[in-house]
């Protein structure tokens, strides 16, 4: 019986992704809601390194997200 499910990311972890997720992170204010856009426009990195960031963020157990008005947004766990 399986008990539990284990999320995992087939990125692998580089110096740079540890960074960016770094910088992403940076970009939130406590009790803050942001979407994949809000980052994109508060950074200089791209819609996919934002959206391979943030789904190892969320397998970490950084960030919460869920859809709010059709958009991926994202909060601080």
């Amino acid at each position: 019986i399986l008990t539990s499910l284990t999320m995992f990311s087939i990125y692998q972890t580089t110096r740079q992704g540890v960074q960016t997720r770094s910088r992403i992170l940076a970009l939130f204010h406590p009790h803050e809601e942001l979407t994949r856009e809000d980052l994109i426009q508060r950074s200089d990195l791209t819609y996919d390194q934002i959206r391979r960031q943030t789904k190892n963020l969320c397998i970490e157990g950084k960030l919460t997200s869920h859809y709010k008005n059709g958009k991926r947004a994202y909060r601080l766990r």
